[in-house]
């Protein structure tokens, strides 16, 4: 069946018969923060990367940290947090402990990553839609890539105007076992919240990461405000819509 397309006219009568939720997870970069992706990326990695110039070249430590963080998203051993997987590669190819380096990263994070904030700018409806699920009571859940650490996950959150209070859990390398597009990463937070797939709606920009949330049940809300289109085939999700379409859906959820 082919997507809903939720107008803010249409709400009331598309959503009478919508289920009951009981969690609404939601994606932070292109969703809830209006954030130019590549262009703070390519900042990060180089600011980064210069406060590693006294143990690799930069041509290096781009390469190890893409690689690294590659290693973390195949992982599948659910012993293993994130931040395990990606500090045994990131330290076993560079050839340092993560003891000799932890210094420089924490001290990254405390002191620069704040200058990156010119990329990230708060989006008009980010507020309304998780004001509009706490009036319904929804669980809610900051599901963005866990690959960052907490630290540039909640810089990040304070960018879009919101804060850390308003989630039951926000998903960090620290946190989590798994990544998106693994489906493994949707049942874990089921599992941590103690709700069925079946209750839960995902809702995110990204027409894989997130759209794969339907493999565990889930339905999925596709926002296309900032859409990342992963391939030509149309995306598959149970609805669609802008982030102002999704307050406005969220508004008229049954309790």
């Amino acid at each position: 069946m082919a997507a809903q397309k939720i107008y803010l006219t249409m709400n009331r009568a598309m959503n009478s018969n919508h289920k009951q939720y009981k969690a609404l997870l939601i994606d932070l970069d292109g969703t809830l923060l209006d954030i130019d992706l590549d262009s703070f990326m390519f900042d990060y990695v180089d600011a980064l990367s210069q406060r590693f110039a006294g143990y690799l070249d930069r041509d290096d430590f781009v390469r190890h940290l893409f690689a690294s963080t590659r290693v973390t998203v195949e992982n599948t051993d659910p012993s293993m947090k994130n931040e395990v997987v990606f500090y045994e590669e990131f330290c076993r190819r560079i050839g340092y402990s993560h003891d000799q380096i932890r210094p420089l990263i924490d001290d990254f994070y405390r002191r620069e990553f704040a200058r990156l904030s010119c990329w990230g700018r708060e989006h008009p409806y980010s507020g309304a839609v998780i004001a509009a699920a706490k009036r319904k009571n929804l669980a809610l859940i900051l599901a963005t890539n866990p690959i960052f650490p907490a630290a540039a996950t909640l810089q990040r959150l304070a960018w879009a105007g919101l804060s850390a209070n308003d989630f039951q859990l926000i998903t960090t390398m620290e946190n989590m076992h798994f990544c998106k597009p693994k489906k493994e990463y949707y049942l874990e937070i089921a599992d941590r919240i103690g709700f069925n797939p079946h209750q839960c709606l995902m809702a995110g920009n990204d027409t894989l990461e997130d759209l794969i949330a339907s493999e565990t049940g889930m339905e999925t809300f596709l926002v296309e405000d900032f859409i990342l289109q992963r391939g030509n085939a149309e995306p598959s999700c149970n609805y669609r819509g802008n982030l102002s379409e999704l307050a406005a859906f969220v508004e008229e959820l049954k309790q």
